[in-house]
This record gives structure tokens, C-alpha cells and sequence, in this order.
């Protein structure tokens, strides 16, 4: 697989190598690159590349990385891009490549996470609730790796009569499963919800219990939710075999998320049991253990 990133320039970070320049002949070099808004390639290593954008939204640069990323292909090669945190936005200019967001390491995690989230809870006891409002093979996986887990499980869709033929076939392997989509009542005592799918406005249109805990697989920051008092969890920090790799560029661990490049690094199917989770970050920074216990004594009270 040929992975390339893409990035916006720091002209600082990307011209450490000749900071003994003159000054006048630094700015000269500066205004050419903006001026002709090169491309300026980084090797990394054999198959792996970072292409530097000075300026994105200028005319016509995306016709430019696009010639340059039909040259990187080869017949036996794959290719797959990267985009960076401020490049994210321009996605859809860029849809005929294999785009690694990090949302398959993030699925790969879930039951990681909720292990996370539970300490000592068993999470053989606990009833998960999933936001699906597309019926996709990549729901439907999720769902099922997950359904053997736990005790019950409670699909949240309005694609209600599609979703209804995977309810009945978990119920007939021993699942407690069940579909629905009552906006008042299908998540007022959902203590555990996993978004696949739902936005941030479609969420809102349901009463949600107030200290549930959301683990959110979207691109959309959940924030600001009325009455919401619960966690939500919008990213994770793990670690992998792969870490002293990903270590060793610097300037990718700040222009991208460390899902992105973890995902980037795997060939084939992830291992779960490979992946540690260090962290998990909500809305204000890493959930520190004070507020998962405080979540758990919730959890604890809930069923008493």
C-alpha cells in the first residue's frame, strides 16, 4: 500500500533543515513557494510520502495533487491518502482515493473502549445501545462483533423494517436484540449509546438520558447538548506495535489524529487485541478516572 499525507505548510517546521539561511534569501525562497504554491514532496520511506500544500484553496491545486497521486500508483500498489486536521474539509475533492480518517481503528477499539469505561463492570451485564440510521455492512459488523459481548442489544434506527431482519437473526443465535425508534422512549434509560451515524441534529430530536455515556465514532463533535450531563466520549489515545514508527515523524503526530496514523501504518485486518487504550477524551480534554467513577456510582445507583 502507497499511503501519502497531505498537509498545509509550516514554513517554520518544514525549513528546520536550512535555518542557516540568510534571512533576505528565506524570503525570497518563501515567496516563491507561496507564489507558484508548490508542492514540496517528503519521503518518508519506500512507500510512504508527505505531500506539503502551501496554500489549499488556491485555483486549481487539487487538478496538481491529483496528477501527482495518479503517478504514485502502480500496478501492484494501492494508494491511500491522509489529510490533515485543516485539509479535512476538502475530503470531497478527493473521493476517487481511499481516505484514512481513523474511524476503523476507532471501531476496532469499541469494545476496548467500553472495558475502559466500565473498570470492573462486567460487561457481559450491560444493555449498549447503537445509533444507526444507515443500514450499511459497516454498521451491521459493528454491531454484530459486539452483540455476543453483552446482555442486551438495542438498535436505535429509523431504517426500522431493513434493520429488523438483523434482529431477528441475532435473536435466533440466543441475542436479546431489539430495533426501534421512539424518540421519546428509545434512549430515556440508555446508559451506554454508541454513534454510528446520527448527526449532532438528529441525536437532539430524541430524550436521552441526562448522564448516559456517548461514544461518538463520527467526524461531528457532539457539544452543547441540552440537559446532557453524561460523557461523551469523542476520541481515544492508544497504543500499538506500531507506535515507535509513528514516533519517528514528527511532524505527522501534529498535523494528524494518531487513529489516522496508526490506521495508515496496518495492512490487512486490524487486531483488537493489540490495541491498549491509554486515554479517552471528551469535549474538554482527556475523562480523567474521577469522572468515570463518578459515571459508574451513577451506573451503580441506577439499578438499585
Amino acid at each position: 500500500m502507497i499511503t501519502i499525507y497531505l498537509k498545509e505548510w509550516d514554513k517554520e517546521e518544514e525549513l528546520v533543515k536550512i535555518q542557516n539561511m540568510p534571512q533576505w534569501a528565506k524570503k525570497c525562497l518563501y515567496y516563491l513557494i507561496e507564489k507558484l504554491n508548490y508542492i514540496i514532496v517528503k519521503k518518508i520511506e519506500e512507500n510512504r510520502k508527505i505531500y506539503i500544500i502551501p496554500n489549499i484553496e488556491k485555483e486549481n491545486i487539487y487538478n496538481r495533487i491529483r496528477k501527482k497521486l495518479e503517478k504514485e500508483k502502480t500496478q501492484t500498489q494501492k494508494l491511500q491518502i491522509v489529510l490533515s486536521h485543516k485539509l479535512k474539509p476538502y475530503a470531497p475533492y478527493f473521493k476517487e482515493y481511499k481516505i484514512v480518517t481513523g474511524k476503523i481503528m476507532y471501531l476496532a477499539s469499541l469494545e476496548n473502549i467500553i472495558r475502559e469505561i466500565l473498570e470492573e463492570e462486567p460487561m457481559a451485564l450491560q444493555d449498549i445501545y447503537f445509533l444507526a440510521n444507515k443500514y450499511k455492512q459497516e454498521n451491521i459488523a459493528v454491531i454484530q462483533k459486539l452483540a455476543t459481548k453483552v446482555k442486551t442489544v438495542n438498535i436505535i434506527t429509523k431504517e426500522v423494517e431493513k434493520y429488523k431482519a438483523l434482529e431477528e437473526m441475532m435473536q435466533e443465535q440466543g441475542i436479546v436484540a431489539s430495533v426501534a425508534n421512539n424518540k421519546k422512549k428509545s434512549l430515556k434509560k440508555a446508559k451506554i449509546i454508541i454513534n454510528l451515524d446520527f448527526s449532532k441534529e438528529e441525536l437532539m430530536e430524541y430524550s436521552i438520558f441526562r448522564d448516559s455515556v456517548i461514544i461518538n465514532t463520527t467526524q461531528e463533535k457532539l457539544s452543547n447538548m441540552k440537559s446532557f450531563n453524561g460523557i461523551i466520549v469523542q476520541d481515544i489515545e492508544i497504543t500499538l506495535e506500531e507506535n515507535r514508527k509513528v514516533k519517528q515523524e514528527k511532524s505527522l503526530e501534529k498535523a494528524f489524529t494518531q487513529l489516522q496514523l496508526y490506521e495508515s501504518l496496518q495492512e490487512g485486518k486490524i487486531n483488537a487485541e493489540k490495541i491498549k487504550i491509554v486515554s479517552l477524551y471528551g469535549n474538554h480534554g482527556k475523562i480523567v478516572q474521577k469522572e468515570l467513577r463518578n459515571w459508574q456510582k451513577i451506573l451503580t445507583n441506577e439499578k438499585n
